[in-house]
Parts: structure tokens; sequence; C-alpha cells
């Protein structure tokens, strides 16, 4: 009965969510629903948690508004709801479909060593690049860099990047209460035992040094995605439990 409440506590404040940002867009429910192939009377019991929203049809109302899926559960762990959303379901210890990384990377040649290494893999990996500390935090926090590239299971950051540095960025990441959960790994040319030591210090999840040998950053690489992707449970996961719940 418990989680039946919060399933319904959840439903209402994505309703509200819903409303709220047609509203700030001028939408009105019939241009909604005909966007979306449904009746303005269904976009409504969305909105007012008559209905339960299934995750494909959020995705897409989540397109059609330009922000992403998660937008819509943000700030209900600042209702104190958060340990309740998170316990929705059970922890699977299958293995993930897709392994979503971003990839901090300024440069060019790095970034396609790494591309190539991560694409090797057994997994399959869904990568997204960002440039500079400024875009990866503006990323994690709004998805305003893209909105088709879903939530983040893994970060991959290069210390020395430009405008905020790795361990800036990192620092930042595990201050935030919306996105420390995500694991973050340093992927860097540094070979500074301080740097190492200052980035566990920070709550890194771990730290690669990148090989002038590229078959042994193959295997390094192939090692992380096997582990992230299939030996632990994501934090990740307990999100996608709960947008499955719709």
């Amino acid at each position: 009965m418990e989680n039946l409440g919060a399933l319904k506590e959840i439903d209402i404040f994505v309703g509200k969510r819903l409303r709220e940002k047609r509203q700030k867009l001028a939408l009105t429910l019939a241009q909604v629903g005909e966007k979306l192939g449904v009746s303005h009377q269904q976009i409504q019991k969305y909105e007012q948690a008559q209905s339960r929203i299934s995750a494909s049809i959020l995705f897409q109302i989540g397109q059609f508004y330009g922000v992403s899926s998660h937008y819509f559960f943000d700030g209900f762990q600042h209702q104190g709801k958060k340990s309740d959303s998170l316990n929705l379901g059970t922890i699977s210890q299958d293995a993930v479909t897709v392994l979503n990384i971003l990839l901090v990377e300024d440069d060019p040649a790095d970034e396609l060593l790494a591309r190539r290494a991560l694409e090797s893999a057994n997994i399959k990996i869904n990568i997204f690049c960002v440039h500079d500390g400024v875009q990866a935090l503006d990323f994690l926090r709004h998805g305003s860099v893209s909105i088709d590239f879903p939530r983040p299971d893994l970060v991959l950051l290069d210390l020395n990047i430009p405008k905020r540095d790795g361990h800036t960025v990192l620092k930042e990441i595990k201050r935030d209460r919306e996105i420390q959960e995500i694991p973050v790994i340093i992927l860097t040319n540094s070979i500074s035992i301080q740097a190492m030591v200052n980035a566990y210090k920070n709550s890194a999840s771990g730290f690669i040094c990148k090989s002038f040998d590229y078959d042994h950053f193959e295997q390094s690489i192939a090692g992380l995605v096997n582990y992230w992707g299939s030996v632990v449970v994501l934090p990740s996961s307990a999100y996608s439990n709960m947008s499955s719940a719709f």
C-alpha cells in the first residue's frame, strides 16, 4: 500500500510538471494531443494524474517541450520523497542493454581514441561528448546541450579541460544532490599521484591514465565498460525503475 501511495504522489507531481511546462510554452491540450496522436482529453488526464503516463509517452512529450524526461521528476526528492521514489521497485542485477556515457574531453585526438576504445567493447555504448567543464555541468544539470541524450550512466572526465578543470567539475558534481550519484571516472594524461589522490578524495569512482600503447588503453576501457555495464548495478537503474512504473 505504501508503494501505491508513493506512485500516486509521483503521478500527481509529474502531472503538475507537465501542466506547468505546457502552459509556460503557451500550448493547448489539443496541440499537444495532436503532436502525440492522442486526444486532448488524454493529455488532460495525464496532467490531472487520472491516467498513468508511460515512459515512452513521457519521452515524446519531453522532446516536444524541449526537455529530457528526467525534467518532469526534478524537485520530487526535495519534498522528502527521494527515498520513496527510489525504492518503488527491486534492484535488478541484469546487465544494462545500453551504457550511456558522457565523455568530457577537449582534445580531438584523445576523443577519437576514447570513442574507438569504447565502441570496441562487447557492451553497446551510447556516447555523448562535451568539450569543456561548463558544458559538462550544464548538460548534467539541465540537459540543454542535447535533449535527445538520456541521463548518463557514467561520466568519463578529463582533468585538463578548459573553462572549468576536471577537479572543479568533479567537486561540483558531487556537491549537487541532483547528479551526485552518477559515477565519475577520471580519464586523463596526468601521471601525478597528487592528482589521483585528490580525485579520490573528491569521490571519483575511478582513475585511469591514458596509455601511449593503444592496445593497453583499449583493454583498460574494455575492463571499465564490462565492470560498469555488467558487474555492478548502476544508480541510473533506480530512475529507470521509477520511469517504468508509469
